[in-house]
């Protein structure tokens, strides 16, 4: 029996842009694509085989964590001036293949600049300095694409 998947290849996970607002950047590394509901069991009452799941009111936020190489003196100052503090909005992020085709798409629309933090700095190593910026917000929606948007 023929796959229904036949043909398809797995979406590659390192083309990405993420706009903050109306400005475009560029990270390494996005983490924590999570969307999630927090929930509450019931046992019902003379039926015990299983609990019932009801969907209760958000009490915490989600973290949206982006990383990137830090580059020499003052040459990327847009992203300089994403500070901790700072309520951000309209927050995509968009996976692309090969450059120019959008295959996935996410988004939030508002966010809390929680932390930002620098890697350590090791004068015997050979790493680069990162800089990872956590930006906490209240859900992050994936947006449907057509099948021909992105083409």
């Amino acid at each position: 029996m023929p796959s229904i998947y036949a043909g398809e290849k797995l979406l590659p996970s390192q083309n990405f842009l993420v706009t903050i607002g109306q400005e475009v950047y560029s990270f390494s590394k996005v983490s924590n694509l999570v969307s999630q509901v927090e929930y509450e069991t019931v046992a019902e009452g003379g039926n015990n085989d299983y609990p019932l799941l009801f969907p209760k009111q958000r009490t915490s936020t989600d973290t949206l964590t982006l990383e990137k190489g830090v580059r020499t003196r003052n040459s990327d100052h847009a992203f300089n001036s994403l500070i901790e503090g700072m309520q951000v909005e309209m927050v995509t992020i968009l996976l692309v293949k090969e450059g120019k085709r959008l295959e996935k798409a996410f988004y939030f629309k508002k966010g809390l600049i929680t932390k930002r933090t620098f890697s350590d700095l090791d004068a015997k190593g050979n790493e680069l300095l990162i800089e990872t910026l956590e930006i906490a917000h209240s859900g992050l929606v994936e947006i449907p694409l057509s099948e021909d948007e992105g083409q």
